[in-house]
């Protein structure tokens, strides 16, 4: 890996992580509620928050990596676990554009915290995932782990609901509003939620396919 491709990485990934920590305590101890934002513990229901807390994981340990190891390839285990970070603030986003934007506003998905949340990291995080080279050797089954945290948000999501379903949708377990039109349409979109979320993973393992190797 270039000296400054390295760089541009860390700088990118560093950025990513002061911003999501920056945005999710604003939201834990923020006084007012607004759109998809609630103060409190109760700011972890959402995938957005979740999903840009593991992107920031994920991108605090491959910073340190680069910091600390001198080899020129990067472990596969790490591409990976930075595969899965990047891939799911990918689905927030495009979820913000297509689906959450149209029906609540765009106003309200990128002001405040939801402008970190919803656009700024995961933005860069998708910059720096396409900007990480892997070896050819690393398989394209290798890709579907980046699906693992939605889907388990996802049976999450069911559980709950189905615990506290009393006929319709409840807003305040159906946060997403994808069982307002019913079961069945809700786990199409959930399946939808994770197939996108294998095609945004699959989409930047090929574009960080290290052709010299």
């Amino acid at each position: 890996m270039a000296s400054r491709q390295k760089t541009l990485i860390m700088i990118l990934d560093i950025l990513v992580v002061l911003s999501v920590f920056y945005a999710v305590f604003g939201m834990v101890f923020s006084k007012n509620d607004a759109v998809l934002v609630t103060s409190g513990l109760g700011a972890f229901r959402y995938y957005t928050v979740l999903s840009n807390l593991l992107c920031a994981l994920t991108s605090l340990i491959c910073v340190v990596h680069l910091l600390i190891s001198k080899a020129e390839s990067f472990p596969k285990a790490l591409y990976i676990l930075h595969l899965a970070g990047s891939s799911v603030v990918s689905v927030t986003l495009i979820v913000v554009l297509v689906y959450l934007g149209p029906s609540l506003g765009y106003g309200p998905m990128f002001s405040g915290v939801c402008f970190w949340l919803h656009l700024f990291a995961p933005v860069l995080a998708i910059v720096s995932q396409i900007l990480l080279k892997h070896e050819k050797s690393l398989r394209t089954a290798g890709s579907l782990w980046a699906v693992v945290p939605t889907i388990i948000y996802g049976i999450g999501y069911i559980a709950v609901n189905a615990a506290n379903w009393t006929g319709k949708s409840n807003p305040m377990t159906d946060i997403y509003g994808f069982l307002k039109w019913g079961w069945g349409v809700g786990a199409v979109l959930l399946v939808a939620v994770c197939l996108l979320n294998w095609l945004m993973a699959l989409l930047f393992w090929r574009l960080g396919r290290n052709t010299d190797n």
